[in-house]
């Protein structure tokens, strides 16, 4: 299952589903996050859901936590691996490859925890865990044994700030996580306007005393 939050971004998800399924060949099923959006994006997703009988919409607010972790519900409940990316992301068609088969087929793997391409994640600073490799939710995979035994985002974080940090962490604990040798195209990360936050600096502060006090990390 490919999983997608989308919200008042009508220009970036009519070019990331299109280039996403052309991309592949491997048969997935799409799952949209929409999130109240006043752009015509619901109208343009729900119109893909009618089109595609592989993509389903599902309209709810509550912000990006709560759609991420909407997916990780249904992939567990569904018994099914999710692929998570977003509406700024493009991905590329390979020669000779497939980059989701490639990722499924790895993830399978008995120690493996979740794959993501070569720019899938970063690499925290000293708030976190110093140098510590981390993977987003904008081209990661992860197999259903994940989903099932370390579960979604943790809903407690404060603001949503370093959700993936932690996800990733809890996942290191007992998987591995390969970078594939694959690249996608993130680029708008940070410069949409509403991704944008005066209080980032103070939010990104509480997220790191949360994280150091939940995992015992001085």
């Amino acid at each position: 299952m490919i999983g997608m939050p989308v919200k008042n971004d009508l220009e970036c998800v009519r070019s990331a589903i299109q280039n996403l399924i052309n991309s592949t060949d491997m048969p997935f099923k799409m799952v949209l996050i929409e999130g109240d959006s006043t752009d015509g994006t619901d109208k343009f997703v729900d119109f893909l859901a009618e089109k595609y009988r592989f993509i389903e919409t599902i309209h709810m607010g509550g912000g990006p936590l709560k759609a991420y972790n909407k997916l990780f519900e249904l992939a567990k409940e569904r018994k099914m691996d999710l692929y998570l990316t977003q509406s700024d992301v493009i991905h590329f068609r390979l020669h000779g490859r497939d980059w989701l088969r490639e990722m499924h087929d790895i993830a399978q793997k008995p120690e493996v925890g979740a794959v993501t391409s070569l720019n899938g994640g970063g690499t925290s600073g000293p708030s976190y865990i110093n140098k510590f490799k981390w993977i987003g939710g904008w081209s990661s995979y992860f197999p259903w044994k994940t989903i099932n035994e370390i579960g979604g985002y943790d809903n407690n974080f404060p603001n949503g700030y370093g959700v993936d940090i932690d996800h990733t962490y809890r996942i290191t604990l007992k998987y591995q996580i390969v970078f594939m040798n694959y690249w996608v195209d993130h680029h708008m990360q940070n410069e949409r306007a509403h991704d944008k936050d005066p209080d980032s600096q103070k939010k990104m502060e509480e997220a790191s005393k949360y994280f150091k006090k939940k995992w015992g990390i001085d």
